[in-house]
């Protein structure tokens, strides 16, 4: 493991000399505001940071980003970990059949540990809160407007036709459709 780039990703220097990011397989990491990044970084040091991991490739995203299941040389499963840490929630659109995903976030869940505990759930619902309230405030702004009759000019039409937007270049890279020269090895 060279460096951490992210909560969720990793770049990997390979045995076999090739160097790739590796991406959390059926993590959503816990978000900004819920105020965890300082000990998900922390915790991604003490653990992996310059240590081998093996890491079992499971697809392979745009830009050969390897979405991966990362395990320690002990055996332990880094996704579950981050999971049962209450520093993320399993994906169960990108991992449904990952009883170990499950299992550790129905164990961060009892004991109520990162986005689980109650203090966070209780930042994270105030920010929504603030947030709806916000909506509101440039609704009604916007409905005092057009009650005052106080509205945006409306733009002339034209009877020509707008002229297509361009193609978007393709890349001359093929896309990876889960094919890949990409083996589960030791790094």
């Amino acid at each position: 493991m060279k460096e951490i780039l992210n909560k969720d990703a990793l770049f990997v220097d390979f045995d076999d000399n090739r160097s790739n990011v590796v991406k959390l397989h059926g993590v959503s990491m816990a978000t900004e505001k819920e105020m965890l990044d300082e000990q998900i970084f922390e915790f991604l040091h003490s653990e992996i940071r310059g240590k081998r991991v093996r890491v079992n490739p499971v697809r392979v995203d745009t830009g050969d980003i390897l979405v991966s299941e990362v395990y320690s040389m002990a055996d332990e499963y880094l996704n579950a970990i981050l999971i049962r840490q209450g520093f993320g929630r399993w994906n169960p659109s990108e991992a449904a059949n990952d009883k170990r995903m499950s299992d550790a976030q129905e164990t961060a869940q009892i004991h109520l540990q990162g986005v689980w505990n109650p203090a966070v759930q209780t930042l994270m619902a105030d920010d929504h809160r603030e947030d709806h309230l916000e909506e509101e405030d440039a609704n009604s702004e916007d409905e005092d407007l057009e009650s005052s009759g106080a509205s945006e000019p409306k733009a002339k039409e034209s009877s020509e036709t707008p002229e297509p937007e361009s193609e978007p270049v393709a890349s001359a890279r093929p896309e990876s459709e889960g094919n890949s020269d990409f083996k589960p090895g030791l790094v």
